[in-house]
C-alpha cells in the first residue's frame, strides 16, 4: 500500500493517507466482498462505497466501528486518535494484539482496516483533538457523517458542539461498566446538550469504574449500524436514545426532542484554553506523550497541600486549566484543591 503525506495548512501535523496501489484491482475484489450486503432491500451500497466518514477515537468504541465500516465497504475514512496501544486496551480493542503495544492506535487500526478492505482509503491523524482546529478539520474533511468514539465527556461536548455549528450529522455513543447508549444528532433534531445540558460532574471514567469489553463491542457495532443506515438512506436513531444494559440483557428506546429554550451553539469560545495549564499525569506519561509542552506539572500522586500551595501561590488571580489523560484525575485534583485555589483567587478549569 502507498503511504503518502498530505499537508493542510489549517490542520496541524500533516496526516498520513493510506490508499490502494492499484485502485482498479481493489475495486474488482470489492464487488464480491460486499455482495451479501449489496443484496439487502433498500440498502444503497454504491452510496456507502462513495462515502467519506470521520471517526474520532480508535479505542474501545473506535475499533468495532472502524472494523465494521471497513468490512461494509465504506470508501474513505478519516481516523483521529493521539493515543498509543497499552496492554490494558487489549481487553476491549480487538484490532490490536500484544505485539502492537506502544504503537499508535490510529495507525494500527488503519492498517488493519485496509487488510479487511483493500479498496479503502484511510487518512490518519495522530493528534489531540482541540477546539483550536476542530472546525478546520471538519471543513477540510467534509465528511458525510462524524462518528464520536471518544471516551471523555469533555471531548464529546466539543465534537457535538462543532457538529452543530457545521451542520454535519453525528453518530454518538457512550459506554461505562455494563451499560451503553447510542444516538444520532442532526441539525433540527435533538442535540447532546438537549440530553445533557452540561457535562455530568459525577461521571466516572472507564479507568476508574471499569468496562466490560463485550459491551463496547455491542455499542460500537450499534454505532456502526447507525452510520451505515444513515449512509444508505435508511431510518436511523435520530431523535431517539437507545440504551443497552448487559447484566439484564435489555435495550430501551427513549424519544428525544430539542429543548425550545436552548440557544444553538454558534461558536467554540467556551473552549478557549487558559494561558496557564497544569498537567496532573505521572512523570512517565508526560514523557511518553507531550500534550502541552509549556504546561506546569504536578502529578496527582504528589499533590500534597504544601506542594499545591507552593505551585498555586505565584499564580494568584489566574485561570488554570487542569488536564490528565481521561479527565478523571483532573476532576479529582480540582475537587480536592478547589478551596485552596480559591484562597488565591484562582479558578481551576478542567480541559
Amino acid at each position: 500500500m502507498d503511504v503518502t503525506s498530505h499537508g493542510r495548512s489549517s490542520v496541524p501535523d500533516a496526516p498520513q493517507i493510506l490508499a490502494p496501489k492499484d485502485p482498479a484491482q481493489a475495486q474488482a475484489l470489492e464487488a464480491e466482498r460486499v455482495s451479501r450486503q449489496d443484496r439487502l432491500p433498500g440498502f444503497d451500497q454504491q452510496t456507502v462505497a462513495n462515502a467519506h466518514v470521520l471517526v474520532i477515537g480508535a479505542g474501545g468504541l473506535g475499533c468495532p466501528v472502524v472494523q465494521a465500516l471497513a468490512a461494509a465497504g465504506v470508501g474513505s475514512i478519516a481516523l483521529i486518535d493521539h493515543d498509543v496501544i497499552e496492554l490494558s486496551n487489549l481487553q476491549r480493542q480487538p484490532l490490536f494484539g500484544l505485539a502492537d503495544c506502544g504503537r499508535a492506535k490510529a495507525e494500527v487500526a488503519a492498517h488493519r482496516a485496509r487488510e479487511i478492505a483493500p479498496a479503502l482509503t484511510v487518512t490518519v491523524y495522530r493528534r489531540y483533538l482541540e477546539a483550536s482546529w476542530i472546525l478546520d478539520l471538519f471543513s477540510d474533511e467534509n465528511p458525510a457523517v462524524i462518528v464520536d468514539c471518544t471516551d471523555t465527556f469533555a471531548t464529546k461536548y466539543l465534537i457535538a458542539d462543532a457538529a452543530e455549528i457545521t451542520g454535519i450529522p453525528l453518530v454518538w455513543g457512550s459506554v461505562l461498566r455494563y451499560q451503553g447508549s447510542v444516538s444520532v444528532f442532526r441539525t433540527g433534531s435533538a442535540h447532546l446538550r438537549d440530553l445533557f445540558p452540561t457535562i455530568p460532574e459525577t461521571l466516572e471514567s472507564c479507568a476508574e469504574a471499569g468496562v466490560l469489553g463485550a459491551t463496547t463491542a455491542v455499542i460500537g457495532s450499534l454505532m456502526a449500524t447507525e452510520t451505515l443506515k444513515f449512509l444508505a438512506g435508511l431510518p436511523t436513531l435520530e431523535g431517539r436514545l437507545l440504551t443497552y444494559e448487559a447484566l439484564s440483557g435489555t435495550f430501551q428506546n427513549f424519544a428525544l426532542s430539542p429543548d425550545p429554550e436552548r440557544a444553538p451553539v454558534t461558536d467554540l469560545s467556551a473552549y478557549e484554553l487558559p494561558k496557564i495549564l497544569l498537567d496532573v499525569r505521572e512523570q512517565g506519561e508526560r514523557e511518553t506523550q507531550v500534550k502541552y509542552p509549556d504546561s506546569l506539572h504536578l502529578p496527582l500522586s504528589a499533590a500534597t497541600e504544601d506542594a499545591v500551595r507552593a505551585m498555586l501561590k505565584p499564580l494568584a488571580g489566574e485561570r488554570v486549566g487542569v488536564f490528565c489523560k481521561s479527565g478523571a484525575r483532573a476532576a479529582k485534583f480540582m475537587k480536592d484543591w478547589d478551596a485552596v485555589a480559591g484562597e488565591y483567587n484562582i479558578t481551576l478549569i478542567g480541559i
